[in-house]
């Protein structure tokens, strides 16, 4: 158990997510409208945010990382990110300054993608990255890491047991974590890390108006949790951006073997829960048992839809059923369309009940 701290969103809000947006200079990633879906389920609209798009990488991971990397070498070049023209420019101010070869070694821990965003942003940036994986990661997410020149090792270890492993190796050679799980003493990267995040949000309010008017703003969001940064931090953009007005409706989804958030909020005393054992699920970018301490507050305060845990098989539901209208997603980008499907299922009193409550009500 971690006492929760206070709910801070003002880091996360459109001023953080612009800097980000202006510092890539990249086209947003399609904001897809699954019509068929949303027919199915007698829904006005859905909508999901496809960050296969996002640098090459297939995922949102990589703004995350490699904003936080960036905001380290400019701080240590001396120069403020505002100020430089993006990743090739950044890394010519760090090597006039202290010379081409000269690395900075970045260490994580990851259950995939965080880890391959991390090698691709050092290799931008002429640093060095080692990656540290929970037991049982697939072959490919390890090729992907080293096919961005990183080092990549699996461990015995669960993924937060793999967490601890990175900081000791840090302090042991000193080298500089970057992980998005905080740790006493170690919040700063994390929320560059969730700034980095809030971008795809930006980019999604501002393109639900293109495609359906400028009066127009989602009526809920479904995001996924593993330590809670994502989901933190793109809630904690959606407070800032809706001021004193309406904002869409926030529920949270998770395994059922590693629901953190879903314990941290049953438990209903200001304290966050910790998940422990193998956390094993399909779903394996979410197979995390720590919150993180600067997302859990958020989203204590401000999830209004509840904390929802689920089983491996609706994720791949929503898997086939983006499939189906075009977008290739794996099983954490599943998990949000899977929820919905069973939360709009047919002759299920408790679906039935769960979305009256949540307001998902047929057009």
């Amino acid at each position: 158990m971690v006492a929760m701290g206070e709910a801070n969103t003002a880091p996360f809000g459109p001023t953080a997510a612009r800097q980000v947006r202006r510092f890539f200079s990249t086209e947003p990633t399609p904001l897809v409208p699954l019509k068929v879906a949303a027919e199915k389920w007698g829904l006005g609209g859905i909508y999901v945010k496809d960050e296969s798009k996002r640098l090459g990488q297939q995922a949102f991971k990589v703004f995350g990382a490699t904003f936080a990397m960036a905001k380290w070498v400019a701080r240590h070049v001396g120069v403020e990110l505002e100020d430089v023209s993006g990743l090739e420019d950044l890394r010519a101010k760090y090597e006039a300054k202290f010379g081409a070869g000269v690395q900075t070694t970045f260490v994580t821990c990851t259950d995939g993608n965080h880890g391959r965003a991390v090698a691709w942003a050092a290799k931008q940036l002429g640093q060095k990255a080692v990656v540290y994986m929970p037991k049982g990661s697939a072959q490919a997410r390890v090729d992907h890491v080293r096919s961005h020149g990183g080092e990549c090792t699996v461990t015995e270890l669960n993924y937060d047991r793999t967490v601890d492993l990175a900081f000791q190796k840090a302090k042991e050679n000193d080298w500089t974590v970057l992980q998005d799980t905080t740790a006493p003493g170690y919040t700063e990267i994390p929320t560059w890390i969730m700034q980095g995040y809030t971008a795809m949000a930006d980019e999604a309010l501002e393109q639900i108006k293109a495609l359906d008017g400028p009066a127009s703003a989602p009526t809920h969001v479904l995001l996924q949790v593993g330590v809670g940064s994502m989901a933190g931090a793109v809630l904690g953009y959606l407070v800032e951006a809706a001021g004193d007005g309406p904002r869409a409706k926030a529920l949270t989804l998770e395994p059922e073997n590693a629901a953190c958030a879903f314990k941290s909020a049953e438990r209903g005393d200001g304290e966050m829960a910790i998940v422990d054992g193998d956390l094993e699920t399909m779903i394996a970018g979410l197979a995390c048992g720590e919150p993180s301490a600067l997302g859990w507050p958020i989203l204590a305060k401000y999830v209004d839809g509840g904390f929802f845990w689920m089983k491996d098989g609706l994720a791949g539901n929503g898997m086939r059923a983006m499939k189906a209208e075009g977008v290739e997603a794996g099983e954490c980008g599943g998990a949000g369309p899977g929820l919905l499907g069973r939360l709009m299922a047919k002759g299920c009193g408790k679906a039935e009940e769960a979305r009256k409550k949540l307001g998902l009500v047929e057009k």
